[in-house]
Order: C-alpha cells, then sequence, then structure tokens
C-alpha cells in the first residue's frame, strides 16, 4: 500500500479524471460520475496518456481506493442493514458461488480446452473478487504465469462489460428493486471496485446493497482458496505439502473487510451522527469515481487482443452464464 514517487503522476491523473467526472454529472446525469469516470479513462488512456509513466499510480488508485471506500461504507450502514439480506441473500451467494465454479471448470475442459489451472483460475476469478482471487488461488494450484495473467486479464474484461450493462438491464429486470438488484451486481461482478461502481451507477441504496453481497462473496474467499488447495494436493507428494502449507483463515481476510465490519459494528451500537455518515457516505461515493476511474485508465486494446479469441469467448459466456444463473436465483430466493 505505500506510495512510491514514481506512482504520484498516475495517482494524480486517477483522481483528476474523478473530479473532472463528478463536475461533469449535472450535464450528463444518465451516466453518473462512475459512468464517465470510466469511460474517460478508457479514451485518454489509450489515446494521450499511454505513457508507462502513469501505469504504477493508475495501478495502485484502482486498487486501493475503493478499500479504504469500502471501509467508510461501513460508518453508514449498521446490522439492520445487513438483516435486510437474510439467510435468502446469503444462499444466493452461496449457491451463485459454487455454481459459477463448478460451470466454469466443466466449460473450460470440455468446450474451451484450457488447462486445468487455467480452469481453476476463471472459476475462482469469476465467482469471488476477480484478479484478487486469482492471486489467492495461483500459487496453492502451480498455476504458472502465462495462466495467471490471462485469467486475470479475461475476468477483468468480462467484468468491464458486466459493469458497463448490469446498472442499465439490471434494475429494468428487477424492478428497480434497490435490494435485488444490489443482489444481481453484488453477486455477479468479478472485482469488488467493478460491483461497488456498478452498484452507485444506479443509485446509493443499490451501491451499499451490492457492497453488502459482494463482502460476502469476499469473506468466503478463503473457504474457495482451502477448497482449490485440497483439490490440487490430491496429485501431490506428502513432502510437497508440507513444503506448501495452507495459509490461516484470518490471514486470507482482506484487510477492508475487517474494517468495513467494525466500523458497522460500531455505527450498530453507538449510532454515529448525521454529518459523519454522510462525509463517510462522499469519501466512499468519491472513491468509488476514483477505483472507476483507474479502472478505465488501465483497460488497453492491447490487452484485449493479447487474451486471445479463445479466452475472450470463454470471458464472455462465463459472464452471460453468471448473470442468468443470478437472475434464475433471485427469482427462486428472494422475490
Amino acid at each position: 500500500m505505500r506510495v512510491t514517487r514514481e506512482m504520484l503522476p498516475g495517482i494524480g491523473l486517477t483522481v483528476a479524471l474523478a473530479v473532472v467526472a463528478e463536475w461533469l454529472t449535472p450535464l450528463l446525469p444518465f451516466l453518473g460520475a462512475e459512468g464517465i469516470a470510466m469511460l474517460l479513462g478508457i479514451v485518454i488512456g489509450n489515446t494521450a496518456f499511454r505513457q508507462q509513466i502513469w501505469n504504477p499510480g493508475v495501478d495502485w488508485s484502482e486498487k486501493y481506493f475503493i478499500q479504504f471506500g469500502i471501509a467508510f461504507l461501513g460508518l453508514t450502514v449498521t446490522l439492520r442493514t445487513v438483516e435486510q439480506l437474510g439467510w435468502q441473500g446469503i444462499l444466493f451467494i452461496v449457491l451463485q458461488m459454487t455454481a459459477t465454479i463448478l460451470i466454469v471448470m466443466w466449460l473450460g475442459g470440455r468446450f474451451f480446452k484450457v488447462s486445468s489451472e487455467s480452469a481453476m483460475l476463471m472459476g475462482a476469478g469469476n465467482a469471488v473478487c476477480g484478479t484478487s482471487a486469482i492471486a489467492a488461488v495461483s500459487p496453492v494450484i502451480g498455476a504458472n504465469d502465462t495462466q495467471r495473467r490471462t485469467a486475470a486479464a479475461t475476468v477483468s474484461l468480462t467484468g468491464v462489460a458486466l459493469l458497463l450493462i448490469l446498472p442499465t438491464i439490471g434494475p429494468a429486470i428487477l424492478g428497480h428493486n434497490d435490494l435485488l438488484s444490489g443482489a444481481l451486481i453484488g453477486g455477479t461482478l468479478q472485482s469488488v471496485g467493478q460491483a461497488v461502481g456498478a452498484g452507485l451507477m444506479v443509485n446509493d441504496a443499490t451501491g451499499t446493497y451490492a457492497t453488502l453481497f459482494k463482502m460476502l462473496r469476499v469473506v468466503l474467499l478463503a473457504f474457495v482458496v482451502m477448497a482449490f488447495t485440497k483439490m490440487s494436493r490430491r496429485g501431490q507428494t506428502q513432502q510437497e505439502a508440507v513444503m506448501a502449507p495452507a495459509k490461516p483463515f484470518w490471514r486470507m481476510m482482506p484487510w477492508f473487510v475487517t474494517a468495513f465490519v467494525i466500523f458497522m459494528l460500531v455505527n450498530t451500537m453507538i449510532g454515529l451522527p448525521a454529518p459523519v455518515v454522510a462525509v463517510a457516505k462522499e469519501l466512499a461515493s468519491f472513491f468509488g469515481v476514483i477505483n472507476l476511474a483507474g479502472i478505465g485508465l488501465s483497460l488497453k486494446w492491447s490487452i484485449i487482443k493479447n487474451s486471445g479469441v479463445r479466452f475472450l469467448s470463454f470471458g464472455l459466456v462465463i459472464g452471460v452464464i453468471q448473470v442468468l444463473l443470478a437472475l434464475g436465483l433471485i427469482h427462486l430466493l428472494m422475490m
């Protein structure tokens, strides 16, 4: 999380882009600050700001601002908000994640002929939390750098595609219900930043619910890593298994999830003053705009070309299946 001097230009560019997006929002209210920031990022990131000097800071901004935003979002909710998800919401996430992993691994081997390691990485990345899940699963299954990078690029592109589509079609299909729209977005979008950003593109309430559903997926990352560890160790010798011990549960929990829970409990117990909650909400929202500016700036045409037709097709199919699966489970469990 440390900021170095070489990161400053990219961080400054990303924050400036978010400020411009906020300024343009009254002129383009149908896009919202989040949508404007991402689209501007895509355009200028592939034209005027393609130079390597921007990349370190843009990468930092995309990764860390949203983590601070999620932590601050904990100050705006209470346990009563979480209770609205109900057991149906929790079951929805568990079934959505499990089915996504199984379907992706089956499709990867049967139809797209990718390696078992690539299929596992695609399953974890799409089911849990994008490139963070890929980074967590990669070492325990013995994936190489090429498999990891290709899966990360494909999962990120799938998430960007859904980010552009779901904030519009999701609420329309689900009757503009904030909870259900949040379930669809938070239950399908690949990365944390994409899920939170897409939810905020609908409205603040949907953004909150999308964050809560996404947090459930992130919390379950530890169990996914343990499951993949057991699967991969079936073919290992006893010596190899000892040399690569699994991490304890608490070490796999992202810091911002812990901060979110602590802040939520504080707000539940003492009831924070309205001005504090308002400031936290504004900060969380602005950090989400910065994150989407970073996503846009990071999306290079070269990444799309280098992923290849097979993996891009695989990612597209996965995205469609995830949305259809989520809609089916939402109608079955939550409506």
